[in-house]
Order: C-alpha cells, then structure tokens, then sequence
C-alpha cells in the first residue's frame, strides 16, 4: 500500500475543503465593503440557480477514478487510454450540455427569481462568465478523477490548493479595482482554467513518461458511458434528497423554525463533510490495489482506516453533545439552540451516516457503482414519502427521526452487506466494532454526561466560551486517554513510533 499516496490524497480531500472555508471567511467582508447589498444578494440568489446546471455530469471524474485506479492496478494499460479518451469525450459533451442549461437558466433568471438583472451593475456580463466557468468546472472533476486513478495524487493536491489561493488573489484584485461582482465571476473562471491547465499538462506529462497513448475507441466509448444511466440518475435523486427536509418543512412549519433547523444542521454538516473527506481519500488506493489482486491489502486498509475514521465520528458527536448549546449561541445569539430532543436525534443520524458514507465509497472504490447508484435512487424515493408524512404532522422531530430511521435501518445496513458480500468486510473489523466500540461508546458517553454536569454547575450559564473550551479540553484528554487504554493496536501503534523515534536520534 503506497502511503505516499494516501497521504497526497488526504492532502488534497482536506485542503480543498479547508481552503473553501477559509476563502468564504475571508472574502465575505471585502463583498460586503464593495459590492451593492443588493447586487449581492441578487448575485447569490442568481448563481445558485446557474448552480443546478452542475446536476448534468453524471460523476465522470469518480467513475474514471475507479475505472482507472483498477486497471492501473492490472497494468493494463491499453484499456487505461482508451478509459481516459472516453472520458474526456464524455467530459466535451457534458461541458456543451451544461452550457446550454446555463444559458437556459440564464435567460429565464428574471422569471425564476422576479428580478431584472440587467438593472445591477456588471451583474449580466458576471453571471454569463460564470456559465463558462462552472461548465469548465465540471472538466476539471473529470481530469482530477484521471490523475487520481493513475495515482498522480500530488499534482492534483498541488493544483487544488494553488487554484483556491489564485481564486482568492484574483478576487481582492479585482475587488480593490472596482469590478465589484464581475471580480468573483473573473476569479472563478481563472480558478477553473487553471484547475484544467495544471491537471491536463500533469496527466500528460506521467502518460508520455509510462508510454500510455489517449485512444478514442467507439465500442470502448458506447461501454463507458452505459454505467451513466444509473450514476446521473443517482446524482440527481441524491442532490434532491439531500435538501429534501428543508423544501418540505417549508409548507408545514414557520420560516423563522427552518432557519434554526438549518442553522442547528450546519455544524453537524460541515464536520460530517471533513471526516468523511477520509474515506474519499482511500477510494483510489483500493480500486488500484484491486486491480493488483491484493485482497488482504484492501482488508488490513479497511480495517485499520475505518477504526481511525469511527473514532474521530465518535469523539465529534460527543463533543456536539457536550458543547452544541453554548456553539450555537456564540455563533449566532440567544435563542437559536433547537433543543436537546431534536440535537440527539440529529447527532446519532450524523454518527450513523458516516458509517454508511465510509462504507458505501468502499464499495464503489471497488467497482460496485451499479448497484450503489440503483440503491442510491430507490432510497431517496422512500425517503421522499417517509420525510412528507413525518413533516406533515410531525414538524422537524418527524423529520429528524425519519432522516435517523432511514440511515440506521437501510443506509448503513445496505452498504455494509455489500461489501461483505463482496468479500472485503474483514473479520478484524467486525472484532472492532463488537469489541472496543461496545468499551468505547458507553464509556465516553457517560463521561460526556459527567462533564457537561460538571461544567453547567460550575460556570456562569452565560460564559458560553468558558464552557465551551473546558468541554473540549476536559473531554478531548479523557478520550484520548479512553482509547490508549481500551486499543490494544493503537497502544501497538505508539510504541512503534516511539521506537522508530528512539531509533532515529540514536
């Protein structure tokens, strides 16, 4: 197992995000300082609709990924060209797909959002660069997912992170020239060019040096773009799935109550997309070592990857449960804590959904994409009928219980039997979890419980800072005392580095 790689993998699944955050920080104030109030929120209301022309790529880049990865693996290198030229035919056809849909949204902005954006300065000329730039965005995914199957992982950490700090200069540039808006549609579209160009020349580059030619074959093409049918289709059932609750609970219940809902998610959300970056990062490193043959390779991966990934799961939703009331209400005032009932029911989904997310990129790294992706659309029809009715005459605890029910009953049971039906769920991790994770859970949640006792009965209620660091401090050292007691391997682990640390000063 190359740890070079998956180390550039985590480097790149991590980056990318962090970087995202912190240019929306940063930026939000120098919007705000140069851009019309209303030329801004017309420009967001406006590019989130152009957004939707994104729902056309049917998952290109992790289909290549995949594909790729694997046949790299068997060193068939023929069939990793013409893999490659589908690809990138497949990526021109979505580009000129998602260029007329933008187009079409384009023109029917005035009508969607009952504004005339010709009236707002520069905001026509930003939205039909952003068109461009969004369409080349979606190439991009495609050239990242080759070189992420020909284990070219550091040029694409390399040109994610530089494009997200480009993105970020060529915005104040342009901001501080007076472009106003026009200054983010510029940076996006320089951020996806470049995202291309550095890609493009990188997986050339590695191709020339292993003698791999790009082949564009018809009857390999007609093969290739099949497994869309079903991954378009899922994308596309999953998106709406995914902001389903909120559309719902819109017809039931306050305007003010979906804004604490979704406030009160956000957290949850933003964590649950960083930690599950860590199983994204492992899909190359096993369709690669697939296609080798080395199943015990992929089990000890699995094992030993998972046990990380359901730690930190657990160390994060108990600090939630610690800590969300005073998180909350430093971020956004009094008054916005949507409660304790709908917060547990809220973290064990998010707990429970990682799982199933870990175990479903498991299976599609190792090339069940068909049947992930037909389940993917049978679930969100079910839970489109469940989370109506829970709406409907339960509001958000109707919900909240459905999207647990749902993720506890089908997603993570799902996931799971498919990879130990395809023979890689390891007996190593099934000891793990009906071993320390039956030490581990009880023990931190009844130490999660004494804590916030603790500190509720000794800090001023309204020193939510205060509490906040004290939860954190105190029940980060517990848990990380928890785990060297109650893992053997991880104990293992840390002598072995202690060793190794000894060895190397001697």
């Amino acid at each position: 197992m190359d740890k070079k790689v998956l180390r550039w993998n985590f480097i790149f699944q991590y980056g990318w995000v962090l970087t995202n955050v912190l240019n929306s920080l940063l930026l939000l104030p120098f919007y705000i300082k140069f851009i019309n109030v209303n030329t801004l929120g017309v420009w967001l209301a406006s590019s989130s609709i152009l957004s939707w022309m994104t729902m056309v790529d049917p998952g290109i880049g992790e289909v290549l990924q995949q594909n790729i990865a694997e046949l790299r693996g068997k060193n068939e290198t023929g069939d990793i060209g013409k893999s490659i030229g589908s690809g990138l035919l497949s990526s021109g056809i979505i580009l000129l797909i998602a260029a007329v849909l933008g187009l079409v949204f384009f023109f029917c902005l005035g009508f969607i959002i009952n504004k005339d954006v010709s009236q707002y300065q520069h905001l026509p000329a930003a939205l039909f660069i952003t068109i461009f730039a969004t369409g080349l965005s979606l190439v991009s995914f495609t050239l990242t997912g080759i070189n992420q199957g020909l284990h070219n992982s550091a040029q694409v950490a390399i040109s994610s992170l530089s494009s997200n700090f480009l993105f970020l200069i060529v915005n104040l540039v342009f901001l501080f020239a007076g472009f106003g808006v026009m200054a983010i549609a510029i940076a996006n579209l320089v951020r996806a060019i470049f995202m291309n160009v550095y890609n493009f020349v990188a997986m050339k580059r590695l191709l020339n040096r292993e003698i791999i030619d790009i082949n564009f074959d018809v009857a390999y093409f007609k093969k290739f773009i099949r497994i869309f049918s079903f991954t378009s289709a899922s994308k596309i059932m999953t998106g709406i799935s995914n902001s389903l609750d909120m559309v719902i609970l819109a017809r039931f219940i306050s305007p003010g109550m979906i804004t604490i809902y979704e406030i009160n998610k956000r957290p949850l959300n933003l964590t649950n997309s960083l930690i599950g970056r860590h199983s994204v990062a492992l899909m190359p490193l096993i369709s690669h070592t697939k296609g080798k043959g080395d199943y015990e390779a992929i089990a000890q991966l699995i094992s030993n990857q998972f046990r990380i990934y359901v730690y930190a799961a657990i160390f994060t939703s108990f600090m939630f449960l610690i800590n969300y009331y005073d998180l909350i209400t430093l971020w956004v005032g009094e008054g916005k804590y949507i409660g304790n009932q709908i917060l547990f029911v809220l973290v064990i989904a998010s707990f429970v959904n990682l799982l199933s997310y870990f175990m479903s990129n498991v299976g599609y790294a190792l090339g069940d994409i068909k049947k992930n992706s037909t389940f993917n659309i049978i679930r969100s029809l079910v839970y489109a009928v469940m989370v109506f009715f829970a709406a409907k005459y339960y509001g958000i605890i109707g919900t909240a219980v459905v999207l647990l029910a749902t993720v506890l009953c089908i997603d993570v049971s799902y996931f799971s039997y498919r990879v130990y039906k395809l023979g890689f769920l390891p007996t190593s991790l099934i000891k793990f979890i009906g071993g320390q994770c039956l030490v581990v859970i009880p023990v931190a949640a009844s130490a999660a419980w004494l804590i916030h006792v603790f500190i509720q009965a000794n800090i001023s209620a309204n020193m939510h800072l205060a509490k906040l660091i004290a939860g954190s401090a105190i029940f980060t050292t517990f848990f990380l005392v928890l785990l060297i007691f109650a893992d053997k391997g991880l104990r293992d682990q840390l002598k072995q580095f202690k060793n190794r640390r000894a060895v190397s000063f001697s």
